[in-house]
C-alpha cells in the first residue's frame, strides 16, 4: 500500500504542464460561452466534459466516443507542442470521476469550472477515492448538532472570518461561503475584483478572500485554489496549481501514515483539512477528512 502511494506521488511529479491546453468541466451556459470566447481567441486545445451528450457547449465540437478513444485523442494530442494556429475543441461525454483519468496524461494550463457545485472540492474527493488509491480516501466533512467536538472545531474555524465576509456558514455539509457582496448584491460579471476596494459597492476590503484562507494555513491544514478571470463571469485555475496542489496533498496522507511525528503547527485534527476556491472577492471552503483502510473496516 505504501508502495502505491509512493508510486503516486512519482507520477503527480513527472504530469507536464500543456501550455495552450484547456479543460472545461461543464457545458451548461457557462461552458457554452467559453467554448465561444476559445473559438473566437483561437485556444490550441479545449476538451469539453459533461454528462449530458446533448449539453448546450457540445455543439459544433468534435465527439470522442469513449474511454478508449479519449486515450489515444490524450497520448496523440498531448505528446508534441499543440497547433497554435487555430482552435480545437472537443467533447467527452462524463462526469467529474473521469477527471483523476483525464489529468494522467498532462495537466491543462487552466481548468475551467463550469457546474453549480464546487468543483474543486469534488475533484479532490475522486482523486483520492478512485480506484487505485486502497490505502486511504478523504469524504467530505459532515457535522451534526450531536457531535459536539466538530461543531466547536467548525465554529472555531469559521471565526477566523470577519462576519462581514462570511455569507453562508453549512456545518452539516462541511461547507464555508465567503464573499465581500453583501445579501441581494450580484456583482456584474465584467468587474475585475480590484484588491483594497469594492467599485460596484463602495466597499474597502482589507484583504483578499484567498488571503484570508492563506492566513490560516499556519494553523489548520488546507489548500487554496485561486480562480483566475479568463472573460467577464469565468475564471478558471492553473494546473501548475492543481499539480502541486494535489501533490502536496498526497504526500501529506502519505505522511500521517508513516511519519505524524513530522507534521507540525497543525492545530486542527491532523485528519482534518480544508480544500478553497477563492478569488479576490469571494470563495467557498469544504472541510474533508482523511480516513484509512482500516478506519473503514
Amino acid at each position: 500500500m505504501l508502495k502505491s502511494s509512493i508510486d503516486r506521488i512519482k507520477r503527480i511529479r513527472s504530469l507536464p504542464i500543456i501550455e495552450g491546453y484547456y479543460l472545461v468541466l461543464g457545458g451548461g451556459k457557462i461552458g457554452t460561452s467559453f467554448t465561444e470566447h476559445a473559438r473566437k481567441h483561437s485556444f490550441p486545445l479545449v476538451l469539453l466534459i459533461d454528462n449530458d451528450m446533448n449539453a448546450p457547449a457540445s455543439s459544433g465540437t468534435e465527439f470522442i466516443k469513449d474511454a478508449n478513444a479519449l486515450s489515444k485523442f490524450l497520448e496523440g494530442k498531448l505528446a508534441s507542442p499543440l497547433n497554435k494556429e487555430r482552435s480545437n475543441i472537443y467533447f467527452y461525454c462524463a462526469g467529474l470521476n473521469a477527471v483523476p483519468f483525464i489529468l494522467s496524461f498532462g495537466m491543462p494550463e487552466y481548468i475551467v469550472p463550469a457546474i453549480p457545485c464546487h468543483v474543486t472540492a469534488y475533484l479532490v474527493k475522486e482523486y483520492f477515492n478512485c480506484p487505485d488509491q486502497r490505502e486511504q480516501t478523504v469524504t467530505e466533512m459532515c457535522i451534526t448538532p450531536e457531535d459536539k467536538d466538530l461543531t466547536q472545531f467548525f465554529d472555531q474555524f469559521t471565526s477566523h472570518f470577519p462576519e462581514n465576509i462570511v455569507a453562508g456558514l453549512y456545518p452539516e455539509q462541511g461547507i464555508t461561503i465567503l464573499s465581500y457582496a453583501g445579501s441581494g448584491e450580484i456583482c456584474p460579471d465584467g468587474c475585475p475584483g480590484p484588491e483594497k476596494f469594492c467599485p460596484n459597492f463602495r466597499r474597502e476590503k482589507p484583504k483578499t478572500i484567498t488571503n484570508y484562507l492563506r492566513d490560516l494555513l499556519p494553523y489548520t491544514k488546507g489548500w487554496v485554489f485561486e480562480s483566475y478571470q479568463m472573460k467577464p463571469g469565468i475564471g478558471a485555475m492553473r494546473g501548475a496549481d492543481m499539480k502541486q496542489n494535489l501533490l502536496e496533498m498526497s504526500e501529506y496522507v502519505y505522511s500521517l501514515g508513516t511519519c505524524d511525528s513530522r507534521i507540525t503547527r497543525i492545530i486542527a485534527p491532523k485528519d482534518i483539512f480544508f480544500i478553497a476556491t477563492t478569488c479576490n472577492c469571494h470563495g467557498v471552503v469544504s472541510l474533508f477528512r482523511i480516513c484509512s483502510q482500516k478506519d473503514r473496516s
